[in-house]
């Protein structure tokens, strides 16, 4: 029989349940994020609940507005959301203006303060400083353009969230660098394109890591400026993402679950016409994992 010395040293099945915290760490994928939303609502329909929430790109966008209301409820409202902005993030006159920038040397193709407006009209009044985020821990990575050196917001609980996504969403190309408290930040793929050890570091015993990244690059040589800045761009994120995962076999094998949620990456960036698809492709690729787990 145990006795009492050994339990408290063992700790009781509650306190070894009150233990264990589940983080939920998103990749980026641009517009390829609806996928993640599928695969979130599987994960709270099926009860199982973030303390950490960890993102990166569109990953940290999805994380961000989970956080202000980290249930099913909230991942329900996500969807609502990315069901409604996709004929608001690019339209046909931004494209004209995009081939404009490029041929007048600007640093970006698209205006970065269109895509701020949009996040900051659907995100929760009162929501602005990570420490207005209560439920849970957020954590948005970026990279520090004039170190290379991954950012990780959220540490400082002062930190705003909106600059916080605005420089995780920075994509070289497509966005500028963002600007915030007189450094410049680009996209946190570019160093991390699934941060498990941030998740980690912040205290994480278990891990629902969805990755949407590129899951194959292109066999054929790539013809245009944009297709050779993407590609180059998927190399560097492919090659960063080994490097994560193979970090990750030193884990338990119960602490993390990889969700892989591949398709549509033949889908241009700007096109947001099948969302709704995504979002059912991330449901069943989250259902079949939790199944191959015995979660089901």
């Amino acid at each position: 029989m145990m006795n009492a010395a050994d339990a408290r040293e063992r700790g009781t099945p509650e306190k070894n349940k009150q233990a264990k915290k589940v983080a939920f760490v998103l990749s980026g994928g641009g517009n390829r994020g609806a996928l993640e939303v599928g695969a979130l609502l599987v994960l709270l329909e099926h009860e199982i609940q973030p303390q950490i929430l960890v993102g990166t790109s569109v990953g940290a966008i999805n994380a961000a507005f989970l956080a202000t209301n980290p249930t099913l409820e909230g991942a329900r409202s996500l969807e609502r959301v990315w069901l409604e902005v996709s004929d608001k993030v690019f339209s046909q006159k931004d494209y004209i203006s995009a081939v404009w920038r490029l041929v007048t040397r600007k640093s970006s193709l698209y205006d970065s303060n269109k895509l701020r407006d949009l996040l900051e009209s659907y995100f929760p009044e009162g929501i602005r400083q990570f420490s207005d985020i209560k439920a849970v821990e957020l954590y948005i990575t970026a990279v520090d353009l004039q170190t290379g050196e991954l950012r990780v917001f959220g540490k400082d609980r002062s930190e705003s969230i909106l600059d916080a996504v605005m420089a995780s969403s920075a994509l070289p190309i497509v966005f500028a660098p963002w600007k915030y408290e007189g450094r410049q930040y680009v996209d946190g793929g570019v160093v991390s394109d699934l941060p498990l050890r941030v998740a980690v570091e912040a205290g994480a015993t278990e891990l629902y890591a969805i990755d949407i990244g590129p899951l194959q690059l292109a066999r054929r040589t790539p013809k245009g400026v944009l297709r050779v800045a993407g590609q180059t761009i998927d190399a560097v994120i492919s090659h960063q993402l080994a490097n994560e995962l193979g970090w990750s076999k030193g884990l338990p094998g119960e602490a993390i679950h990889y969700i892989e949620v591949g398709g549509f990456e033949k889908v241009r960036f700007w096109d947001f016409s099948r969302t709704a698809k995504m979002i059912e492709k991330g449901r069943l690729a989250c259902l079949e994992h939790l199944r191959r787990r015995g979660l089901l």
